[in-house]
C-alpha cells in the first residue's frame, strides 16, 4: 500500500503522527488540507484498533465515516489506502444533503481474485452501497469451490454484510446515461474532480481493462484517476475502496431533518484489554478437531 501512494513503511515514527481510528473525538478525514510535512499514519488491528499508547502519542486523529449498521470498519489494508490517500491528496468536506441515495451511482467492479472481491464488497456496504455490479473474471465469487467462496464471503464480511450483488458484465454498461472508469494512474480528470452523483444514470467502473469498453459509444465514457504510483496490477481492494470513499464524500450524508432523530455513528461501547496471565487459556487446535 505504501509503494501504491509513493510512502514507505517505518518501524518508527517519522515527522509527526497521525491514527486512523474510530474514537471519540476523532475527526472526518474528509475536509484535511493536504500533507505537507513529514508524517507517519497509524492503522490498527480490525478488531482492537490502536493501542491507547499509539492513540496517546498521535499528533492528530482521523476517522473514515462508514454509513452503515452492521458493517462499520474497512479491511486494515483498505483503510490505509484510504487513509494515505486522503491524506496526501486533501479534499472538500463530505456533504449533507436530504436524499444522499437518490445522488449515489452505480458501481461495477471487475475482480480477478476472491480475497480482492470479497474485501471490496466490504468497503462497498461500509460506504453507503446497497447495491454492486460485479463482473467475477475467475474469482470464483459465484461459482468458485467451496473453500474459495468461504474466504471470499470472509473477506466481505457477508455474515452481517446486507449488500445485493448482481452478475453483470461489460456489455451492461450500455444501458446507462454516463460511464466513469477509474484508472489507478494516468493522464485523465483527477478523480476528486469528476462528479459522481448523478445517480443510477450513472456507473462508476473500477478494475476494467482498455479493450473493456471499445464497444461502449465514446461520448459517454469518461476517464478519471488516483494518480497513484503505478506499478503492474494493482490490488482491486485499493482502488475500489479509494473510490467508494470518494463517491460517499460526494454523494454525502443524510442532513438531519427537524423532527427525527439524527443517524448516530458508530461507536464501540466496550475498549479491549489484555487478559491477565492467568486468565489465559491455551488451546491446541487439535483438540478442536477432535472435538
Amino acid at each position: 500500500m505504501a509503494r501504491l501512494l509513493g510512502a514507505t513503511r517505518a518501524a518508527s515514527i517519522e515527522g509527526y503522527l497521525i491514527a486512523i481510528e474510530n474514537v471519540a473525538g476523532a475527526r472526518d478525514i474528509y475536509g484535511r488540507a493536504p500533507l505537507r510535512d513529514d508524517a507517519t499514519i497509524a492503522v490498527g488491528n480490525e478488531r482492537r484498533g490502536l493501542s491507547p499508547r499509539t492513540l496517546a502519542l498521535a499528533a492528530e486523529t482521523l476517522e473514515i465515516p462508514t454509513q452503515s449498521r452492521t458493517v462499520t470498519t474497512l479491511n486494515v489494508a483498505a483503510a490505509a489506502a484510504v487513509a494515505g490517500w486522503y491524506v496526501l491528496h486533501g479534499s472538500a468536506r463530505q456533504l449533507q444533503t436530504a436524499r444522499p441515495d437518490s445522488r449515489r451511482p452505480s458501481l461495477l467492479l471487475i475482480g480477478r481474485d476472491h480475497v480482492e472481491v470479497g474485501s471490496s464488497l466490504r468497503s462497498a456496504a461500509a460506504l453507503g452501497f446497497r447495491d454492486v455490479l460485479l463482473e467475477d473474471r475467475g474469482a470464483g465469487w459465484f461459482e468458485g469451490s467451496a473453500a474459495r467462496r468461504r474466504e471470499a464471503r470472509a473477506a466481505a464480511r457477508r455474515h452481517k454484510n446486507p449488500l445485493r450483488i448482481h452478475r453483470a458484465s461489460v456489455d451492461d454498461l450500455e444501458r446507462f446515461e454516463e460511464v466513469v472508469v477509474v484508472l489507478p494512474s494516468g493522464p485523465a480528470n483527477p478523480l476528486q474532480r469528476e462528479a459522481l452523483t448523478r445517480g443510477q444514470r450513472q456507473v462508476i467502473v473500477v478494475g476494467s481493462e482498455p479493450a473493456d469498453l471499445i464497444h461502449v459509444k465514446h461520448g459517454r465514457v469518461k476517464t478519471a484517476t488516483l494518480d497513484l504510483k503505478m506499478f503492474e496490477d494493482p490490488p482491486l481492494r485499493f482502488l475500489a475502496s479509494i473510490v467508494l470513499a470518494e463517491i460517499a464524500r460526494q454523494v454525502g450524508r443524510r442532513r438531519r431533518i427537524a423532527g427525527k432523530p439524527a443517524v448516530r455513528a458508530p461507536r464501540y461501547e466496550f475498549a479491549v484489554r489484555l487478559a491477565a496471565a492467568g486468565d489465559i487459556l491455551f488451546v491446541d487446535p487439535s483438540r478442536l478437531l477432535d472435538y
